[in-house]
C-alpha cells in the first residue's frame, strides 16, 4: 500500500487522508452529483420521452449493467496490466461523452447505443476506484476508509436527484408538448455530462503505480478476471443489490403511481442519514465485527422496503428512506470490504472486478424482473418483491462466513 503504516505506530493515529484518497474522494463527489441527477430519471425517460413499454423500460434501465457484466473478462485483465490512474481518467471522460449523447439524441436507438457504451465504461469505474482507494489506506483502517470513501457521493445524493427532477420539470414549463418533455431531460443530461468531465480533473493529481506489478503480470490473463475466493461474498452482494435496485430505479414512477409528490426528498433524507451513519459505521464494524452488524443491517433494509412499497404519502416514504439509509450504511461498505479482503494486495483488482461484476449482474436482473412485475401488477408490488432476495442474501451470509474467516486469516498471514 502507498500508505503502509509502521508496525510500531499507534493504529488510532493512522489517517486515511492521503493525497490519493483525497483526489479519489473529490472525483467521486463530482461523479455522484452528475450521475444522481439523471439516474432517478431513466425509468420515466424511457416511458415518457421514448414511449416504450414497462418491460422494455426495465431492460433499458438495466442494460448498461448487463453490458458491464459482459465486459468484465476484458476489464479485469486491463486493470491488472495498465496504469490504473490513466485508465480511470479515460473512464470518467467517457461517462461525460455518454451523457452528452443522451442529451443530443432523443431516440430509442441512440439511447440503446449510448447505454451500451455506458455499460462498457461502468465495467471499469467502480472496481478501479475501489482498488486504488483501498491500496492507499492503512490495513488497520480499511473498513472505516471504505465507509468514508463514499461519503462525498452520499452528500451529492441530497442534491443530485432533486436537481435532476427540477431540470426535468423545467422543460415543460418553458415549452409545451413533447418538445418540452424532451427539453427537461436534455437539461439534466447536459448537466451530468459537464459534472463527469469535471470529475476527471482531480484524477490527474494522483500518482499511482501498480501494486506488485511484476507478480500480476506473470499471471495468465484469465486469472485476472475473477477470484474464486471472492465469489461467495459476491453472491450475497448480488442478492442485496437486487433488492435495492428495485426501489431505487422505480422510485419516480412509483411516486407517480401513488400520487406522492416531492419524491426527490427521499434521496435527500437518505443522504442526510448516511452523513451521520457512514463516518461511524466502519468503526462500529471494526469494533463489533461484521458477522454481528451486517445481518442487523439487512433486517433494517427489509423493513424499509416493506414500508416504502406500502407507502401512500411522502411522510411514510421518508420513514422508509431513513431505515434504508441506516441499513445500507452498514451493509454496502461492509460487504464491499469483505470481498476485497478475500485476496492479497497484488490481487485486489481481481477481487474488486469480481465484486463489481456481481453488482453489474444485480443491476441488470433487478430492473429486468421488476419491469416484468410492473407489466402484470404495479410498481408497489415490484418494490416489495425485493424482500425475497434480501432474505436469501442473509441466509447465504451465515453460510459463507466461516469460509471467509478462514480465508482472511490466511491472507493476513501472507501480508
Amino acid at each position: 500500500m502507498s500508505n503502509e503504516p509502521n508496525a510500531l505506530q499507534d493504529p488510532a493515529k493512522l489517517t486515511i487522508w492521503n493525497r490519493t484518497f483525497i483526489c479519489l474522494f473529490l472525483a467521486q463527489t463530482f461523479q455522484f452529483l452528475g450521475q444522481n441527477s439523471v439516474n432517478i430519471l431513466i425509468a420515466r425517460y424511457a416511458t415518457d420521452a421514448l414511449g416504450v413499454s414497462p418491460t422494455v423500460m426495465g431492460n433499458l434501465v438495466g442494460l448498461y449493467f448487463g453490458v458491464a457484466l459482459a465486459m468484465r473478462p476484458i476489464a479485469g485483465p486491463m486493470q491488472a496490466k495498465l496504469n490504473k490512474r490513466n485508465l480511470l481518467i479515460a473512464v470518467y471522460i467517457t461517462g461525460g461523452i455518454v451523457n452528452l449523447g443522451y442529451a443530443l439524441f432523443n431516440t430509442t436507438g441512440a439511447f440503446v447505443t449510448f447505454r451500451i457504451i455506458q455499460g462498457m465504461q461502468y465495467a471499469f469505474m467502480g472496481s478501479l476506484t475501489m482498488t486504488i482507494a483501498v491500496d492507499s489506506l492503512p490495513r488497520e483502517r480499511v473498513a472505516s476508509g471504505v465507509a468514508v470513501y463514499s461519503l462525498g457521493g452520499t452528500v451529492m445524493q441530497t442534491i443530485g436527484p432533486n436537481l435532476g427532477l427540477w431540470m426535468r420539470d423545467l422543460g415543460p414549463k418553458m415549452m409545451e408538448g413533447p418538445e418540452g418533455v424532451a427539453l427537461g431531460y436534455k437539461f439534466a443530461f447536459f448537466f451530468s455530462s459537464a459534472l463527469l468531465a469535471m470529475a476527471a480533473v482531480p484524477l490527474f493529481m494522483i500518482k499511482h503505480k501498480h501494486t506488485n506489478a511484476e507478480l500480476v503480470n506473470k499471471e495468465k490473463w484469465y486469472k485476472t478476471i475473477i477470484s474464486k475466493y471472492t465469489i461467495p461474498m459476491t453472491v450475497v452482494v448480488i442478492l442485496t443489490h437486487i433488492s435495492n435496485s428495485l426501489y431505487r430505479n422505480f422510485l419516480d414512477p412509483f411516486a407517480l403511481e401513488n400520487g406522492i409528490g416531492k419524491i426527490g426528498l427521499f434521496s435527500t433524507t437518505t443522504a442526510l442519514v448516511m452523513l451521520v451513519t457512514r463516518p461511524i459505521s466502519g468503526r462500529i464494524m471494526d469494533k463489533i465485527g461484521m458477522k454481528k452488524v451486517l445481518p442487523v443491517g439487512m433486517l433494517v433494509i427489509g423493513v424499509a422496503i416493506f414500508i416504502i412499497s406500502e407507502s401512500k404519502s411522502l411522510s411514510v416514504v421518508l420513514v422508509g428512506a431513513v431505515l434504508s439509509a441506516i441499513g445500507n450504511g452498514f451493509v454496502n461498505p461492509g460487504l464491499n470490504t469483505l470481498c476485497i479482503q478475500t485476496e492479497t494486495p497484488n490481487r485486489r483488482a481481481v477481487a474488486s472486478n469480481t465484486l463489481y461484476g456481481g453488482i453489474d449482474l444485480a443491476g441488470w436482473m433487478g430492473p429486468m424482473f421488476g419491469g416484468m412485475v410492473v407489466e402484470r401488477s404495479s410498481y408497489s408490488t415490484a418494490i416489495k418483491t425485493g424482500i425475497i432476495p434480501l432474505v436469501l442474501g442473509m441466509v447465504m451470509f451465515f453460510i459463507f462466513m466461516p469460509g471467509f474467516t478462514k480465508r482472511k486469516a490466511l491472507v493476513d498471514s501472507q501480508t
